[in-house]
């Protein structure tokens, strides 16, 4: 188990506090197949992470989270099943992440569009997109064209998100979604993001009852 994906699973469900969202600097895709045992103790080669970009509000932020997966998030909104209206997202951090189905960056505008369409995304304090996987089992391109679509889901997610809320905070880039490394973040508790340091902070709250 990766170090980062040790510590805030503890501190989720034993330790509690704040922990500092921080870059592992190496990343994977996808591990070995589940049914392979090997899968318990081997991963794949690594590579390096780019770093996160920041756009959007300059203005520290703290707000609650609420989070899916884009995938997800669409057939919620197509069964208008959204379990949240848009007053209650005020000054939330949404957290945003794609899977190993690799949509491509029209596909994430389009459900971006939708959700702004909708009015979710203007009441939102920040944006937090997860590093997306841009490869798969099925499906291996080159390394470069692997940061092309890393790079267009990342122009996609700025643009969407200031055409209907300029001012949130937005951060591309954190490993908690598909990706391994992998952060566990607490949804419904407190970030922070502070774009003058390029800084997030996840709060866990109180330790757990032991």
């Amino acid at each position: 188990m990766d170090e980062v994906h040790a510590r805030s699973l503890r501190a989720a469900l034993l330790d509690g506090g704040e922990l500092a969202v921080v870059d592992p600097v190496e990343s994977e895709d996808f591990g070995l197949p589940w049914d392979d045992p090997r899968s318990l103790t081997e991963s794949p080669p690594r590579e390096r992470t780019e770093p996160w970009v920041w756009a959007g509000g300059s203005t520290p932020v703290c707000g609650p989270t609420w989070d899916g997966c884009l995938e997800v998030i669409d057939q919620i909104l197509v069964a208008d099943r959204f379990p949240v209206p848009p007053d209650a997202l005020e000054g939330a951090v949404l957290l945003i992440e794609t899977s190993e189905l690799l949509p491509p960056a029209d596909w994430v505008a389009r459900i971006l569009r939708a959700m702004g369409e909708r009015g979710l995304l203007e009441p939102l304090a920040a944006v937090v997109a997860a590093r997306p996987p841009t490869s798969s089992h099925d499906e291996l391109p080159s390394p470069s064209a692997r940061v092309a679509r890393r790079t267009a889901q990342r122009d996609a997610i700025v643009a969407e998100v200031a055409r209907y809320n300029p001012h949130a905070v937005v951060c591309i880039g954190p490993p908690f979604g598909h990706t391994r490394p992998q952060w566990i973040l607490p949804h419904g508790g407190v970030m922070s993001l502070d774009p003058t340091t390029r800084s997030i902070t996840a709060d866990y709250g109180p330790a757990a009852a032991r």
